[in-house]
């Protein structure tokens, strides 16, 4: 899936921005990423100076930030960034993180935001991924029983 390979992605990039290193089959994961998502040499958006085309996916995920925690569509994901739809004003170079629930799996990612347009009431949003991201994975101990925060949850 593509958010996990993005993840992966950027959790190398993590461990070499810490001065960790990487061994040799990490180091083949990441040239194998890049070229992976390479923008061809047709993409107007290579000349603008973007390193990574991004793919169109269809994600429900949470932008949190200074007063945000706000549901957004993602529309747009690759290594470097994605693009969601609903969003609040976000200000460029506006730190904010993005969190991404599939399964019991939490993704998330912190982001800057790099531009922003008119999207109806709300807002389409680029954001720039940055650091490392962080995987929250639920464990189960015993079955769920239904409670007042569920209701309230499926009620929204």
């Amino acid at each position: 899936m593509l958010v996990e390979v993005v993840f992966h992605y950027r959790t190398l990039l993590g461990k070499c921005e810490l001065g960790v290193g990487l061994d040799w089959d990490e180091i083949d994961q990441v040239t194998t990423i890049e070229h992976a998502f390479r923008p061809t040499s047709d993409d107007h958006r290579m000349k603008s100076g973007r390193r990574f085309r991004r793919d169109a996916i269809k994600l429900d995920g949470l932008l949190r930030g200074d007063r945000i925690n706000d549901r957004v569509e993602i529309t747009e994901m690759g290594p470097g960034g994605l693009v969601c739809r609903g969003a609040p004003f976000i200000a460029r170079g506006e730190q904010v993180e993005i969190v991404i629930d599939i399964g019991d799996d939490s993704y998330r990612f912190r982001a800057l935001g790099v531009w922003l347009r008119d999207d109806g009431d709300d807002y389409k949003v680029g954001l720039q991924f940055i650091g490392m991201p962080v995987c929250v994975r639920n464990a189960h101990i015993s079955a769920h029983e239904l409670d007042v925060v569920d209701k309230i949850s499926a009620a929204a």
